[in-house]
């Protein structure tokens, strides 16, 4: 019971508070960073950084978890190893693009991120970024 209690409202406390940041245009929108990666108007040095950073991001949760991730595999020996294997596999490769959408609204350009947001709003593009 105590498990269902959590879960109900573990779920909407956290929604509550990541929601309005999750939402188009706030700061957590990671769906406005993923299209700013693929899109061209975004100067390559700003991709690079948010990468970089994304990498360096990843790399410190990494190192933070080994004391935990050693203790898992001296208790269970094979499946220790075997998940920090595949847990740290994926995070090393998704993590640096996560942590980079969510970086490169913030260092791109303002006027180019406003006309990427504005588009995906279905709105018209700035004038100063119209081509």
């Amino acid at each position: 019971m105590s498990e269902l209690l959590m879960r109900l409202f573990g779920h909407r406390m956290f929604h509550k508070a990541v929601a309005q940041h999750t939402n188009h245009g706030g700061v957590l929108d990671v769906q406005l960073g993923f299209a700013m990666l693929r899109d061209r108007r975004v100067p390559l040095t700003s991709k690079l950084m948010a990468l970089a950073l994304g990498a360096v991001g990843v790399a410190v949760l990494i190192n933070l978890e080994l004391p935990l991730q050693a203790l898992l595999a001296l208790m269970l020996p094979i499946l220790g190893f075997a998940g920090d294997f595949v847990i740290d596999g994926v995070e090393g490769v998704v993590g640096p693009f996560v942590l980079a959408s969510l970086l490169l609204p913030h260092l791109a350009p303002e006027p180019i991120t406003q006309a990427i947001r504005s588009e995906r709003a279905g709105l018209p593009a700035p004038v100063s970024v119209r081509n």
